[in-house]
């Protein structure tokens, strides 16, 4: 039997996450995505407003997509299970979202999310400011009472510096890709790489939140 089409909501969003991955939010028109989802221009606004509305949807669903990956393998957002989880356990959760993002950045297969967010941060478009509350912010919330939990009585602007160094050395492996390859002396990354720096970058990022926590806990006293 000949498969079902998809939805044209569905074709719109498949295309509009291809385009916008491949040429940025300015560079790709509502006429580009339709044409792509072999619909017409009418549609694109009927399901989702705008070309703005179309963009953060695309957004959406990539976001939810990592947080269903972190939700299937038991990993917290925040809360009493981080309060009275054993530091090992702590140690485990940190080193699990760090591959989450990994894995959905790096791949195999990488995802969109990746160029999405990588031209999002060199060219911002309006949708800016929604993003960062809707999905980068509850992100550094979780990440900040993670590094808490780890390091008990650290001031809180020590945790977010730790934070967006974290996610810095994660996106520094996507957004450089190019050139890590090039130093590599690969056409791609190698399986595993995304477990293998998960590892590392939760082992380098614990000694400097040591290191800076004990620093910033004598500070205050």
């Amino acid at each position: 039997m000949p498969a079902t089409p998809l939805p044209t909501s569905d074709r719109l969003l498949a295309a509009a996450a291809e385009l916008f991955a491949r040429q940025g939010f300015r560079a790709t028109s509502i006429r580009d995505i339709a044409d792509r989802a072999e619909a017409n221009v009418a549609s694109g606004h009927y399901h989702y407003g705008s070309k703005e509305g179309l963009y953060l949807e695309v957004l959406r669903g990539q976001f939810v997509a990592m947080r269903a990956r972190l939700a299937a393998r038991g990993i917290p957002q925040a809360g009493p299970e981080l309060r009275r989880a054993s530091r090992r356990r702590l140690i485990a959760v940190l080193e699990a979202r760090v591959l989450a993002l990994l894995e959905t950045l790096l791949g195999p297969p990488p995802s969109p999310q990746g160029a999405l967010m990588q031209r999002e941060m060199c060219d911002p478009s309006s949708a800016l400011p929604i993003i960062a509350r809707e999905f980068i912010r509850p992100e550094e919330e979780a990440m900040e009472a993670l590094l808490g939990a780890l390091a008990p009585g650290t001031p809180r602007e020590t945790l977010r510096l730790a934070s967006f160094s974290i996610f810095g050395q994660v996106l520094f492996y996507r957004f450089n890709m190019p050139l890590i390859l090039l130093l590599l002396g690969r056409r791609e990354y190698p399986r595993g790489l995304p477990r293998k720096l998960a590892r590392h970058i939760t082992r380098f990022s614990l000694a400097g939140l040591g290191a800076v926590g004990r620093r910033g806990r004598s500070g205050a006293r």
